[in-house]
């Protein structure tokens, strides 16, 4: 692959990280309006997700181009940190909500329904009564830990990741 284009894919993953740094900073200094925090979650989620897509792209075979690009990458990045695809799995949660409402819709026991609450407290010990489940979106500033319909997830440790992947390409 040519070094301009390389050098493309450079410049996007950058900025894509600036953007998620960005996202980052508006959660970690907690903005009192719970819309803005869970909205600036989900824009560092979707960040990272595309960098993540750009450097280890799911390939449908080994003629893929997705499979050349991220060879490529590698190649002249040879530091470029891997990520564990589960933990950037939260993007699916977010982006196909409405399937995660189905499932709740189906396997809910109680239909007790909570959703965007931030607190220091596990989802499962908040509200007396409610299965874990039934919490669809939860954070806990202190941890930035995201809680998803009974998955946990940690901020920090994707925020880590991209620092690696920005160390990796400077």
């Amino acid at each position: 692959m040519d070094e301009f284009f390389i050098k493309i894919y450079k410049e996007q993953i950058l900025d894509q990280i600036e953007n998620a740094e960005i996202a980052h900073l508006s959660i970690t200094n907690h903005p009192g309006d719970i819309n803005s925090m869970f909205r600036n979650i989900h824009y560092f989620l979707i960040h990272v997700s595309n960098i993540v897509k750009l450097i280890q792209p799911k390939i449908d075979n080994e003629n893929d181009f997705k499979n050349y690009r991220k060879k490529q990458l590698k190649h002249g990045y040879p530091n470029i940190p891997e990520i564990d695809p589960r933990l950037i799995s939260i993007r699916n949660d977010f982006e196909h909500f409405d399937d995660r409402i189905d499932s709740w819709v189906i396997n809910s026991k109680q239909h007790i329904y909570a959703d965007k609450n931030i607190g220091n407290v596990k989802p499962t010990n908040a509200i007396s009564g409610i299965g874990p489940k039934d919490n669809f979106r939860w954070f806990n500033p202190d941890t930035k830990t995201l809680y998803f319909c009974g998955k946990e997830y940690f901020l920090e440790d994707l925020y880590s990741y991209i620092q690696k992947v920005k160390e990796s390409l400077n």
